[in-house]
């Protein structure tokens, strides 16, 4: 059995709420980067959808029901406003984008595994590419360049697919998750490549 095929047969044994807590859960991990002040005045429309898919996310983990519908169509929106081939990083926020999208449909239709699955496999080219930017962009030597973004991401579904599950213990552990990837995304873009610098 590979790898995802053990992933999908462990969350199949969850709850609909467990199943909806992992989604939450990877939202928090790969979408909570959007305040960098080096991306905010050229990706606001992205920007806004991302916080509001980390804010929704976070409601979802406290047992509330935000719009899902609503933010399902805000990040749609911004996704076709984007434009993989414009100003630096907006290949990679087009992969957020997408990312978001596909955790949305789960947690619009948590029956449908298969979007999950999806998002799991997303998550995993996210969790590759900031590794290996990690290792290409930062000084050899840098605390964050060999961070191993996969190997957190696989002990993070790990964790998070136990029953019981500490919830608190899980949106920490996606919270640490969240800040070194967005400290190497932050770390690997200069001013000048955001055209904030003179």
């Amino acid at each position: 059995m590979s790898e995802a095929e053990d992933l999908m047969t462990r969350v199949a044994r969850l709850d609909e709420a467990g199943k909806q807590t992992m989604a939450a859960l990877l939202l928090v991990r790969y979408c909570s980067w959007h305040t960098d002040p080096k991306f905010q005045q050229w990706f606001g429309q992205a920007r806004d959808a991302l916080a509001h898919a980390t804010s929704a996310a976070r409601a979802v983990l406290q047992g509330e029901a935000p719009d899902l519908a609503g933010l399902r169509d805000e990040v749609s929106e911004a996704l076709e406003a984007c434009d993989p081939d414009g100003p630096p990083f907006e290949a990679e926020i087009t992969d957020h984008l997408v990312f978001a999208t596909e955790v949305l449909d789960f947690l619009l239709a948590p029956g449908e595994t298969d979007a999950l699955a999806q998002a799991f496999g997303r998550a995993d080219e996210l969790a590759e590419a900031r590794g290996e930017m990690a290792q290409e962009e930062l000084p050899e030597g840098h605390e964050l360049a060999t961070v191993d973004f996969e190997g957190l991401e696989a002990d993070a579904r790990e964790a998070d697919s136990a029953v019981p599950l500490n919830q608190r213990a899980a949106l920490q552990r996606s919270e640490e998750f969240a800040d070194l990837y967005a400290r190497v995304i932050g770390l690997s873009y200069s001013e000048e490549d955001a055209g904030m610098s003179d």
